[in-house]
């Protein structure tokens, strides 16, 4: 059954163009007059045609490059993975390493950053360890059977191999985010390399309910929960959806078998998560910053205008924080909070 805010799946057109020289595309970008519209302005209607000519047409060409790119990554990717084994496997020479273990866009590079500047700290962030979610390229959905969205990494196979797959203690530290947020965060950074392949360099100029319908209906909306369940549960044998978490506090440490584990949600304050961290390692962990931040990689704009046209998808967004995840993790103060908060966006 179709959850009441899912749509169809939307077509991307396609354009039948004959490239002769390499040296068009570098000139349409030369002559292109119009600005990328400021993420505060849906501009497109005063955009003839949408998206300048060379960008939808790049956008075509992505589609027929990409089994090209993805042979030159199966080329350069097990160099790459092999490398991070050697890494981690000299981390472990000299102790025992973090490892920062959360799903992907969920702020895990602040902390891992703010651990690697502390001194006597290590650390290794790692998104997935389970192989079903390990993503091997264009031929492979990136969808798990499970529903849970997949990934690719050069940590994954040497995390798995080297940490989790042996009798090694380990200390884990994962962080919690919102699904609304969560799901706009993966869908506009990895846009490029999975969720807007096709239409990345146009979504600037794509129409704001255009680009909310194409969300709606490629994404795997449940991630943020089903990551949980099918990778910190299974790895670690902690399943906190069962045992509980401290809303009022934000964070809170789990201890079972070889697992010594923190769990910190992503929305207190900066200085509380540094809090958590020094209590947890024993060390003065280093203040936490903003990295790795969404506007590094996604289309411009598009996140924060998908962002404000939440106001619209009341149904998206009660769903969103209904998930299983959202009753653990989050009070029901808290879940009114995040609803008031998106339907003002």
């Amino acid at each position: 059954m179709r959850a009441p805010w899912a749509e169809s799946r939307v077509g991307v057109c396609k354009y039948s163009v004959v490239v002769t020289a390499r040296d068009v595309l570098q000139q349409a970008q030369v002559c292109e007059s119009a600005c990328i519209p400021a993420a505060n302005d849906d501009r497109l209607a005063r955009f003839a045609g949408g998206a300048p000519w060379h960008r939808r047409l790049r956008d075509v060409l992505e589609i027929a490059n990409t089994p090209l790119r993805h042979v030159q990554d199966a080329l350069r990717f097990p160099n790459s993975q092999a490398r991070m084994s050697r890494r981690i496997g000299e981390q472990l020479v000299q102790g025992n390493p973090i490892v920062v273990f959360s799903a992907p866009k969920t702020a895990s590079t602040s902390i891992a950053s703010a651990l690697d500047r502390s001194v006597g700290l290590d650390t290794v962030k790692v998104h997935m360890v389970q192989p079903e979610h390990f993503w091997h390229g264009p031929l492979q959905r990136k969808t798990a059977p499970d529903g849970l969205l997949r990934h690719r990494a050069i940590e994954q196979v040497p995390s798995r191999e080297l940490l989790f797959d042996t009798g090694r203690s380990l200390r884990v530290v994962s962080v919690v985010r919102e699904p609304v947020a969560f799901n706009l965060s993966n869908y506009t950074y990895f846009g490029r390399a999975y969720w807007m392949r096709s239409i990345w360099r146009s979504a600037p100029w794509m129409d704001t309910a255009r680009l909310m319908k194409h969300f709606l209906a490629s994404f795997p909306h449940e991630s943020s929960s089903l990551w949980w369940e099918h990778e910190f549960a299974r790895s670690t044998g902690i399943n906190l959806l069962r045992e509980g978490f401290d809303c009022a506090r934000g964070w809170q440490r789990y201890q079972r078998g070889r697992f010594d584990c923190l769990v910190i949600r992503a929305d207190i304050s900066d200085a509380a998560k540094r809090e958590a961290l020094c209590a947890w390692t024993g060390v003065d962990v280093s203040p936490i910053e903003r990295e790795n931040s969404n506007d590094t990689q996604s289309a411009p704009g598009v996140y924060e205008r998908l962002k404000r046209a939440m106001r619209g998808q009341a149904a998206y967004v009660d769903a969103m924080l209904d998930l299983p995840s959202m009753q653990v993790f989050y009070s029901a103060e808290h879940r009114a909070a995040l609803r008031a908060r998106w339907m003002d966006a």
